[in-house]
């Protein structure tokens, strides 16, 4: 289970910022026996995670920041 839980934060944070895995990920979920109720079972931990993750990789934003500027970067 915790292979499949792995492989499965890793997808969902790898799509998040961009990269293309292919099948990849599933097909390492389905050789360590995964399947759509084991992933359904593990999905609070999986969300939990990859949202830790994807919060550890973002840039803290100065308080002192306006959102005026914020757009000028975005943009």
């Amino acid at each position: 289970m915790r292979e499949t839980e792995a492989e499965a934060v890793a997808f969902v944070v790898g799509k998040a910022v961009g990269l293309v895995t292919g099948s990849a990920s599933a097909d390492y979920i389905q050789l360590y026996h995964g399947n759509a109720s084991l992933l359904a079972e593990s999905l609070e931990v999986i969300q939990q995670t990859a949202a830790v993750i994807l919060a550890a990789l973002q840039p803290p934003i100065a308080d002192d920041v306006t959102n005026q500027e914020l757009e000028a970067v975005a943009a």
